[in-house]
């Protein structure tokens, strides 16, 4: 069976978004559930397409543009994607002929506002306000801050090299027993011009850049005196920056800016 698809990426945080946008609302568990299985040879970058995962865009419930449901590298299924967002938001923005677009995901709607035209573009979104975990200690003694941003993560902000914390404490921390549905793990690094972040993602391991991550780390940067809320934010990760704003208000959303780019087009026969 031959499968169509189109890569994007977004900070170098790269899937193979796959429009399934003509098959009713309620049909797309069933497709998700039958890609699943696939995920780990398509995303295999050796012997595959290659990619962080799979997102997989549908019609959405009224009120919304489309929707968006992602599948991870390994075949598990996060609840949000941040930089997958954006890049659904400049699919649907070519395929609507517009540029303001409400996105369902297994997170809720999201706003998302895209600008420029074409195959590469930028995106800001509302992500909406994060909930506060709590603090929890692992099992090496580093206390993290858990936060949901729709999906689980957990900060920790360092003075030593973030990429090394990353690789040496990001796997163990993902499967901690104090987070038992596993969690996505932030390393921030603090600057007078902003922060630089390394993400150990849930499903993934390191990757170039984590959208959800970064809005997760900002707030408690603000919190914590770190930075001012209202102003944006330089995250800087490895595949480049975004741009965060935390709002004054702590019910409000917290906001996204960054870009979303098609790589190509193509298809892939998926038989075993």
């Amino acid at each position: 069976m031959s499968l169509t698809f189109r890569k994007v990426e977004g900070l170098g945080n790269d899937f193979l978004l796959i429009d399934r946008t003509a098959l009713p609302w309620d049909a797309l568990e069933a497709e998700v559930a039958a890609l699943q299985p696939l995920a780990p040879a398509l995303c295999n970058r050796r012997t595959g397409v290659g990619g962080d995962g799979l997102l997989i865009v549908g019609s959405g419930p009224d009120g919304t543009d489309g929707s968006m449901l992602v599948i991870n590298h390994d075949g598990s299924r996060p609840e949000m994607c941040g930089n997958g967002l954006r890049c659904v938001a400049q699919h649907l923005a070519e395929l609507r002929g517009r540029t303001t677009l409400v996105v369902q995901t297994d997170a809720g709607p999201k706003t998302c506002e895209v600008t420029g035209e074409g195959r590469e573009v930028e995106v800001g979104v509302d992500m909406g306000p994060g909930e506060d975990l709590g603090t929890r200690t692992v099992a090496g003694g580093r206390a993290y801050q858990a936060v949901s941003m729709g999906n689980p993560h957990a900060i920790a902000f360092v003075e030593e090299d973030p990429q090394t914390v990353c690789r040496t404490e990001g796997p163990a921390a993902e499967t901690d027993a104090v987070f038992p549905d596993r969690t996505n793990v932030e390393f921030a690094l603090m600057a007078k011009d902003g922060m630089t972040l390394w993400v150990w993602e849930r499903g993934c391991g390191i990757t170039q850049a984590c959208g959800t991550g970064a809005c997760a780390a900002a707030p408690n940067s603000s919190a914590c005196g770190r930075h001012e809320p209202g102003q944006p934010l330089a995250v800087d990760l490895p595949g480049g920056r975004l741009w965060i704003t935390v709002p004054q208000d702590k019910t409000a959303g917290v906001h996204m800016r960054g870009p979303a780019r098609v790589a190509f087009d193509g298809s892939v026969d998926t038989a075993g």
